[in-house]
């Protein structure tokens, strides 16, 4: 007996999706199949790959995005805003910046783009503080946690943007944040002198003798502060007529029969700083520290100071022996400076 047949053959397809990266390219979500994930990966390449699920998984608004499907699943929240600031209004040539990590799982590391057209052109935060054209990635922490970073060697009165994207691990790049502004402003230095003339009155021989008081200001936004200076047109106190100079000294002037110097008090600071005398010149009674023809340094701070204020008298001592006349006296010049 002939029996009929009907033979089956049939052809099994693999259908697969692949998420692939390298140090030049990334290619996001796409996928097909029944089922199945899996991942590669060598010293040149990274694979991870997807099936049954479904591809190009985004769907966005203007307030939300949603990444179907296993892969995208994995990926990271994007960050928020960081927080970009400029201290006290102040900063001229910096902003600080701190990463908003309050989404991420703890071994994110993150990247800021840093622009001042809206990121039409950006540069790349690096680790100093530095911008450049190369992102560098790191730990919250490393970005220097809660206190932030300083963004350095910025232009002054700009507004700057700056935003983060965060990572942990391959595929898990986020889109940038949304963006954080400030401003820098103008470098800026004020100083003043009061009154511009001031009368010691009657030298008398033994007796040290002290000038009304001089009121001395400065205020500046300088990373490094900044100082005030002191220097005389005759290095003493002369008289024309006796042709004679009051040598300015440094020392105790009740101890020496003649001598002209200089002496500050109570220097003080709304903010920064803080204002410190230099030591020659912050001697109490009848301590002066000399003056000469060359600037030196009177008063100064190492860091921005606002309304830093001090005290200066000139004090002088004669003998018998100085030729008496009504004409001593001496220019001194106070220069203001500041350490850009």
């Amino acid at each position: 007996m002939m029996r009929s047949g009907l033979a089956i053959t049939g052809l099994v397809l693999g259908l697969f999706a692949s998420f692939s990266a390298s140090a030049n390219y990334q290619l996001n979500s796409y996928g097909l199949g029944p089922a199945g994930t899996n991942s590669a990966s060598s010293t040149t390449y990274s694979l991870r790959g997807a099936l049954g699920e479904q591809a190009n998984g985004t769907t966005n608004s203007t307030t939300y995005q949603s990444n179907n499907g296993s892969i995208n699943a994995s990926q990271l929240n994007t960050p928020p805003a960081p927080s970009l600031s400029n201290g006290n209004n102040s900063f001229y040539n910096k902003l600080l910046l701190i990463i908003n990590s309050s989404q991420d799982p703890s071994n994110s590391t993150y990247s800021v783009e840093v622009s001042t057209n809206n990121f039409t052109t950006y540069s790349y935060l690096q680790a100093d503080g530095s911008l450049n054209t190369t992102p560098v990635y790191q730990s919250y922490s490393a970005w220097g946690g809660s206190s932030g970073i300083d963004i350095v060697g910025l232009a002054n009165s700009t507004t700057y943007e700056a935003r983060v994207d965060a990572q942990a691990g391959k595929f898990s790049d986020t889109n940038f944040s949304a963006a954080a502004t400030a401003s820098t402003v103008a470098p800026s230095i004020s100083f003043g002198v009061s009154p511009n003339t001031i009368a010691m009155g009657s030298l008398l021989p033994g007796s040290v003798v002290s000038s009304p008081s001089l009121s001395l200001g400065l205020s500046t936004n300088a990373n490094s502060g900044g100082a005030i200076y002191i220097y005389g047109q005759y290095g003493g106190l002369y008289s024309a007529f006796a042709n004679h100079t009051i040598a300015a000294v440094s020392g105790n002037l009740s101890s020496l029969s003649e001598g002209f110097g200089v002496q500050a008090s109570n220097p003080t600071e709304t903010s920064g700083g803080p204002f410190v005398i230099n030591s020659i010149y912050a001697g109490t009674s009848s301590i002066v520290g000399g003056e000469s023809t060359i600037p030196t340094q009177f008063i100064s701070s190492a860091y921005p100071i606002t309304n830093g204020s001090a005290t200066a008298f000139t004090k002088a001592i004669t003998s018998s022996a100085t030729p008496p006349a009504s004409d001593y006296s001496e220019t001194l010049t106070f220069l203001g400076a500041a350490n850009f």
